[in-house]
């Protein structure tokens, strides 16, 4: 059983005692503050078990997706380490709230372990909490396990939790009992250890919860309104068992990722049982885990970010990235293979599959900001391993590990993987101070940043100091500047800027900065904020910056035509934002946006994609207010309160002061923002709509352009339009007339071409017949290559051997399509009937030799692959290896 006949075989048999089949929710909880990521099948009816919510149901069922990576349930440092652990994982569950209780959940769990499953008894064990006399009888009494196979741990009074859940710190929580799986019973009879049990010997498979109680912040525990139960039982372990593997990556969720990471290194031989035996195998396993988390988390709306669960998913990403580079990959990668997740997981999760584009993108941009500092990182590590160990120290000083977080972006937990594989630890005390300090300086906008000692100080000042909504030009003071000698990049602060420092979605200015007497100019090539204030990267371009000449006052300089279409698209953003709440909906609020010179990215959320006339309407309310011409009125610096009470919408995820600037366009739209923007609205000129997508769960995206790029889109349209029109021989007023004769034309050939396809298949399904059936005692067997061009046109032949197959029989067919091996398989009903032989088996015995995996009903059943030069191989094997399977059912009696 793999894990798709998993998932469907429990959903399928709660459902059928009573149970509602419940979607998963995000990984990325919604209005739980307690919570970084979803981390059990139950967060999604924490407010039913609390009795605050009533749903239409009392029994649910649910594979969910979860990530353990922060807080109370963390597994990821554990990762790699043995074939366990998880960061993200699926789990099966099922829950009663205030219906059935310990003795149903107890015995539909056994019966679905021993009877569904087929799980040897003899290899299950129990264990429940020390005072829950009640789940002991039920096991002993009702299910008939023998004494000695059930244990009893935990005691809360005493800090002990074993076998006592809870979700988090605080919420609901109560006694569980475990199913376990002896993984090697050749060793000898199982013996519980006080305190628990070896865990290289025998598998936690599934932990039935009953929920009674409530924990407050101050860990008393109230009784629930109602006694709930909610259960949770591991995919990938339970697959690893179904699979008779004590590793989950040597199962079918994770295969797909871990071949497709080994083609992506060069590997000329991708066998599975191999790779599962290579040296680096823990690196294979980690980049699996790591990279469905991200996967998961960005399709649920999950972003990168340097706080809470950003900077987690940000962690993960970077320790990936890690184990990729001991592989050998020396440039992003997990983007590459980011597409095979999407398309293993996209049927059960329809949200991975649809953001898959986005979800690529979004990995692709964050690994290339560490792959330009990582192995100046890992350089900078093994200096500082060398000179710990030189000294005779046993932990690498936390403020080194600082450095290589806060200058090459290495997380804690990865320098301590790092020092961990030479014997080193790592001093997180002084890190922390390190880190604290950081902050403080931060807050009080202190200019020595994080290494002051590279700072060449000019001039005494705070380089905080915007002036990008009064001018494009200043005359000022460099206070402080440093050199990033391997990149020739500069760090310059001023006493005070043009230049915007990116923030709030818009990116931050170019320009140039120069010696007032032309002693020397750089070229800013970005404004970002720092720690040490707003800071100007720039390139050296003439002259020599001496410290003399360094003291000087200095032009600085926005890219005035840049900014100026950079304004055009920000309050094309408001605009738009405020068109929305008209056409669509008030509650299609921003969750995000971009904003530079050559187009704008506005996320929101809703739940559906807008209809081609909305996003019409939409196009037109904006152009009309850019026709209208309105002024903009700024209200800088005024008292937040003041702001609400005019109606300022302030956008999720911002963080706003006590003082705050609101950009107003009359009638139309009024919002918290520090960025720049047009004088009038006409300033925009113009406003086209390029793309709607979905982005995540419950969030959209729209892209845009104005401006020049609006009219140059304008053009490019023209010229399309005049190319077609050419290509079709019709005028513009009669192209879509004309398309649509040709497209109805093309479904009528495609009609007879699939009906001479039919008549094709039925003629040569004679010849397959006569040739090359075989008879394996009762048993009809035939296997042939065919020309198709489809994988339906494959299916034709199987269609018209159907009827001529009498009695146990099965057929095996196969072709290229595209240039890749397909496989299609009949068996008979007889065959399934009375030698219990599924189409799914029968073609999975030759798929491996294609490169693939079959599945399908039990008389159908598909394979795909990627090896073509095997499929002649594959085909002319099938007889053989049914004959084989037909003597093993004969020697089993069947």
């Amino acid at each position: 059983m793999d894990s798709a006949q998993l998932r469907s075989h429990y959903l399928e048999f709660f459902a059928n005692h009573g149970h509602r089949i419940v979607p998963s929710s995000p990984v990325i909880p919604h209005g739980d503050p307690t919570l970084l990521f979803t981390n059990a099948g139950m967060n999604q009816f924490k407010e039913v078990l609390l009795g605050r919510e009533i749903r239409d149901y009392k029994r649910a069922t649910s594979v969910q997706k979860c990530i353990r990576a922060g807080g109370k349930h963390n597994d990821l440092d554990e990762v790699g380490k043995d074939g366990r652990h998880l960061t993200c994982f699926e789990m099966l569950g099922n829950w009663s709230f205030g219906d059935y209780y310990k003795k149903e959940a107890i015995c539909w769990a056994w019966e679905f372990v021993t009877q569904v499953l087929q799980l040897d008894r003899d290899r299950l064990y129990a264990a429940t909490y020390k005072d829950d006399e009640e789940s002991r009888q039920i096991w002993r009494d009702l299910v008939g396990l023998e004494p000695h196979r059930i244990a009893s741990f935990g005691d809360v009074a005493r800090g002990d939790e074993e076998n006592f859940w809870s979700m988090g710190p605080t919420g609901p929580c109560g006694p569980c009992t475990e199913i376990y799986y002896d993984h090697h019973p050749e060793h000898g009879p199982f013996q519980w250890k006080a305190g628990g049990f070896d865990e290289e010997r025998v598998l936690e498979l599934w932990n039935l919860v009953f929920m009674e109680f409530d924990r407050d912040e101050q860990g008393q525990l109230s009784p629930l309104p109602m006694k709930s139960v909610d259960t949770g039982m591991g995919l990938e372990r339970t697959v690893a068992v179904l699979e008779q593997v004590d590793n989950v990556f040597f199962t079918d969720v994770f295969e797909p990722i871990i071949l497709e990471t080994a083609h992506l290194l060069g590997e000329s031989d991708t066998d599975p049982q191999r790779l599962f035996r290579h040296p680096q195998f823990t690196a294979f396993a980690v980049i699996a885990d790591h990279l469905r988390a991200l996967c998961f988390s960005l399709a649920d709306g999950g972003m990168f970010s340097n706080e809470g669960r950003g900077y987690v998913l940000r962690r993960i990403l970077r320790r990936a990235v890690r184990f990729g580079r001991m592989l050998g990959f020396t440039e992003p990668f997990l983007c590459r293979i980011s597409k095979v997740v999407s398309r293993q997981f996209g049927d059960v999760y329809p949200e991975v599959g649809a953001t898959a584009k986005e979800i690529a993108e979004m990995i692709r941009i964050e690994e290339e900001r560490f792959f330009r500092t990582i192995d100046r990182g890992i350089a900078r590590f093994a200096e500082v391993a060398s000179t710990t160990r030189a000294a005779n120290q046993t932990a690498i000083d936390g403020r080194e590990a600082f450095k290589l977080y806060d200058t090459y972006g290495f997380p804690l937990d990865l320098t301590q993987i790092m020092a961990e594989e030479q014997g080193l630890a790592v001093d997180t005390a002084a890190f922390n101070a390190a880190l604290a300090e950081q902050q403080e300086r931060a807050r009080h906008h202190d200019t020595r940043y994080a290494d002051s000692g590279d700072w060449i100080a000019i001039h005494e000042g705070v380089a905080d100091r915007s002036l990008a909504w009064l001018s494009t030009r200043y005359t000022t003071r460099i206070l402080r500047l440093r050199e990033n000698e391997q990149s020739g990049t500069w760090e310059i602060l001023l006493a005070e800027t043009p230049f915007y420092a990116e923030a709030g979605g818009q990116v931050g200015d170019t320009g140039f900065i120069r010696h007032g007497g032309d002693q020397f100019r750089f070229e800013v090539t970005d404004t970002i904020h720092t720690p040490a204030g707003i800071t100007h990267l720039a390139r050296l371009t003439a002259g020599v910056p001496t410290l003399e000449h360094l003291r000087d006052p200095v032009i600085a300089e926005v890219d005035a035509e840049r900014r100026a279409l950079t304004t055009s698209n920000h309050t094309a953003t408001h605009l738009l934002h405020a068109a929305l709440h008209e056409i669509v909906s008030p509650q299609a609020f921003q969750a995000g946006s971009l904003v530079n010179p050559e187009r704008m990215r506005f996320d929101y959320s809703f739940h559906r994609p807008l209809t081609p006339q909305e996003i019409h309407q939409i196009e037109e309310h904006v152009n009309d207010n850019i026709r209208k011409g309105i002024d903009l009125v700024i209200h800088q610096d005024i008292p937040r309160t003041q702001a609400e009470s005019m109606g300022a919408i302030a956008i999720f995820g911002e963080k706003y002061g006590d003082r705050v600037r609101v950009v107003q366009v009359p009638g139309v739209s009024i919002e918290l923002c520090g960025g720049c923007h047009v004088r009038n609205t006409s300033d925009i000129m113009c406003f086209r709509i390029t793309s709607e997508t979905g982005v995540a769960a419950g969030v959209r995206r729209i892209e845009a352009v104005t401006n020049r790029a609006a009219f140059a889109r304008a053009r490019e349209d023209q010229r399309l339009l005049e190319e077609l029109t050419a290509l079709l021989k019709t005028d513009q007023p009669n192209l879509a007339n004309r398309a649509a004769k040709l497209l109805e034309e093309q479904q009528t050939l495609l009609r007879r071409n699939q009906q001479l396809a039919q008549k094709l298949a039925e003629f040569n399904s004679q010849h397959i017949i006569a040739a090359q059936a075989r008879r394996l005692g009762e048993v009809t067997v035939a296997a042939a290559r065919v020309e198709a061009a489809s994988r339906e046109e494959l299916l034709f032949f199987i269609d018209a051997l159907r009827p001529k197959l009498v009695g146990p029989a099965t057929a095996l067919v196969g072709a290229l399509v595209e240039g890749k091996p397909a496989l299609a398989c009949l068996a008979s009903e007889e065959l399934v009937r009375r030698f219990g032989l599924k189409a799914g088996d029968l073609i999975n015995l030759v798929a491996p030799i294609i490169g693939g995996r079959g599945g399908g009903r039990p008389t159908l059943a598909q394979a795909g692959g990627s090896r073509p030069e095997l499929l002649d191989q594959a085909i002319e094997a099938f007889v053989g290896k049914v004959g084989e399977l037909l003597g093993q059912a004969k020697a089993d009696g069947r």
